[in-house]
């Protein structure tokens, strides 16, 4: 789907049928509402400016595509990171406006928060969490909007699109993704960020990845190839800003249990290798807070290339210690049925057959361990990823037993080591040889079997 904003507004102009005609269609007949085409400032005509054209792409076009255009100004424009994930008036009022407890929670996490190496971001953009597609789309029906630089870091320059001053979505350029992994390359986050989104609302959106769409935008006749996003609203902060409380009670209290472990679910079967506390947004005022997930373009790597997994940002949560709440168990096992139709459409956005293979693992994993088995998030969380001790330089628990399930399923995959010494596994033919449901099959044999005592050794 494709829409054009080639003008400011001065007049109110009745919402158009569509706005996925051409830049000249929605100009003309703007044009005609607005009093013509030369009508000066003063006589409340139509102003020209640059030309912004948007073109979305992938299964949800659809719901960008399809935004009726009316009165108010589209602006794009660049702006700083943490802006990109608030709105001012909700950070306005700061703390003041929060619950005392999450006051505190801020206060604790300043005088706590460890002097830590900086975790590398991918890109990153706001959504309303818990809101429709449906919702986003009208919203933008009413007003034109803008294009707002965000500033650079690991996403180079992002998008934000505001209608009166308010951030509804941001465009990420993939040109502007800066990050570094050994299992993935630059270029390819906002393939990552719409599949995602895709694996979170094909389980009824219970993580609340905001909704995200591969897109273009011509900025200044300059075509730049990305993903769309919807902002958060009500944002309060970043989780780092907060201190989870270490009391079982007060921590389901700050953030639900079943909130948490959504989230944690969603992580591990992406293998998110980018989930820190800068890429998580704590929502609403009140307790109990909602969470916002933010930056997934470091994520779904190919299935033998697992050692970069990051859980910073929940995994010493008290919440997730626990035995999973029937809601999280009973969500690892709808993940895992619905499956088939989320490998469907990662395949329809291109994502690598090699990378959906590695969301197909995990997703068994998941349900075994936490749906079948009913173990703690945490600790599944744990086997996937490596041993800070060792430096993360050997193989995790999962890692061994892909190493040992692969030749089995046909792949010629062995252990190596990379310019640092840090183990890793290699493979031959990009792993096609790879028959995925043997592979399958073995790994549950395996998970059914081993994750009991690798819980109980831990």
């Amino acid at each position: 789907k494709t829409f054009t904003i080639s003008a400011i507004v001065k007049k109110a102009a009745q919402t158009l049928r569509s706005a996925s005609g051409n830049l000249r269609e929605i100009r003309e007949e703007l044009e005609q509402e607005c009093g013509g085409d030369n009508a000066d400032e003063d006589g409340g005509g139509m102003a020209r400016t640059e030309t912004v054209m948007v073109n979305v792409h992938g299964p949800c076009a659809g719901v960008f595509g399809h935004m009726p255009v009316g009165a108010g100004t589209l602006e794009c424009r660049k702006m700083s990171k943490m802006d990109a994930h608030r709105n001012d008036d909700d950070f306005a009022s700061g703390l003041e406006a929060c619950t005392p407890a999450t006051r505190e929670a801020a206060e604790i996490a300043a005088r706590e928060r460890p002097q830590r190496l900086p975790r590398c971001d991918t890109v990153g953009l706001e959504s309303d969490r818990g809101k429709s597609r449906d919702n986003l789309v009208n919203r933008a029906h009413t007003n034109f909007a803008r294009a707002v630089s965000l500033d650079a870091g690991q996403t180079g320059a992002v998008y934000a699109l505001e209608v009166g001053g308010e951030k509804i979505a941001v465009f990420k350029p993939a040109e502007g993704e800066n990050f570094k992994r050994a299992s993935l390359q630059t270029g390819d986050g906002f393939v990552r960020e719409e599949a995602a989104y895709l694996v979170d609302r094909l389980c009824e959106s219970r993580a609340g990845v905001p909704v995200t769409s591969r897109a273009s935008i011509e900025v200044d006749g300059k075509l730049l190839q990305g993903s769309v996003q919807a902002f958060f609203g009500n944002v309060i902060g970043f989780i780092e800003d907060f201190a989870m409380p270490r009391d079982p009670d007060l921590a389901n209290e700050f953030v639900r249990q079943e909130s948490a472990e959504a989230l944690a679910l969603l992580d591990m079967r992406l293998l998110n290798m980018d989930r820190h506390s800068g890429n998580l947004l704590l929502l609403n005022r009140e307790k109990p807070h909602g969470l916002g997930p933010i930056d997934h373009g470091c994520c779904l790597p190919p299935w033998w290339l697992l050692g970069e997994a990051i859980f910073d940002a929940w995994l010493d949560w008290v919440q997730l210690r626990h035995p999973p709440s029937e809601d999280a168990r009973s969500l690892a096992r709808l993940a895992h049925e619905r499956l088939p139709r989320t490998c469907e459409m990662l395949r329809g956005v291109n994502l690598p057959p090699a990378c959906v293979v590695t969301l197909q693992l995990l997703t068994l994993l998941v349900k075994v361990a936490i749906g079948d088995l009913g173990a703690p998030v945490a600790a599944v969380a744990h086997l996937i990823l490596r041993d800070e001790d060792t430096g993360f330089m050997e193989l995790s628990w999962l890692e061994k037993l892909v190493l040992e399930a692969a030749p089995k399923a046909g792949a010629v995959c062995r252990l190596g080591k990379n310019e640092r010494g840090d183990e890793e596994l290699e493979v031959e033919n990009g792993g096609e040889d790879l028959d995925v449901q043997a592979f399958l099959a073995e790994l549950e044999t395996s998970f059914r079997a081993e994750v009991p005592k690798a819980i109980a050794e831990a």
